[in-house]
């Protein structure tokens, strides 16, 4: 299946597309930030211009664009790496499969271990990969798991009013069999 899932750098012209993603009811539940079309370029606009150091991608299906997925070195973030207890060397990543259609077929696992493979891992910074789904947030849990990421800690970041669980891969789980096979 892994060879059906590819990423594409985020483009301007993707952001009708993301808006249509962040607003649908299964990933506003968890995002918790409602983007109009001027906000998703407020925000995303930076990161694809490489001014802010977040990297955004598209996540393909059999080159049908499906969700995205982004990464950022916890060293340019140190308030919320602090919080996660998240070393320097450590990256971090979030998604979202945006089509409803295609959520619950297993792409998202997949989807992660390619990404942090392909991609994230392709840094020779990156030491291990660490990110903080809400804890009722379940499809999320059950697919970093299935991708190999183990729990590492529970944490209420500042201003927050839920528990959020945070799991990690480390680089060298790459090189070995921790990760169950997809």
């Amino acid at each position: 299946m892994s060879s059906f899932i590819s990423f594409r750098p985020l483009s301007r012209s993707d952001f009708p597309l993301l808006q249509q993603w962040m607003s649908a009811p299964h990933v506003a539940a968890w995002w918790h930030e409602s983007l109009d079309l001027e906000s998703v370029d407020l925000k995303y606009g930076p990161r694809v211009d490489g001014i802010e150091p977040t990297h955004v991608f598209v996540i393909e299906h059999t080159k049908r664009a499906i969700g995205w997925i982004q990464w950022y070195l916890w060293s340019d973030y140190p308030e919320h790496a602090r919080q996660l207890s998240a070393e320097p060397a450590s990256a971090g990543i979030d998604l979202a499969i945006g089509e409803l259609a295609m959520t619950g077929l297993g792409l998202g696992p997949v989807a992660i271990l390619e990404f942090v493979r392909q991609i994230v891992f392709a840094d020779p910074r990156v030491s291990a990969v660490i990110t903080d789904p809400e804890e009722n947030n379940i499809r999320s849990l059950r697919a970093f798991k299935k991708a190999g990421f183990t729990f590492a800690n529970m944490v209420q970041l500042e201003g927050e009013h839920f528990q959020r669980r945070v799991v990690r891969m480390d680089r060298k789980c790459m090189d070995r069999t921790c990760i169950d096979r997809i």
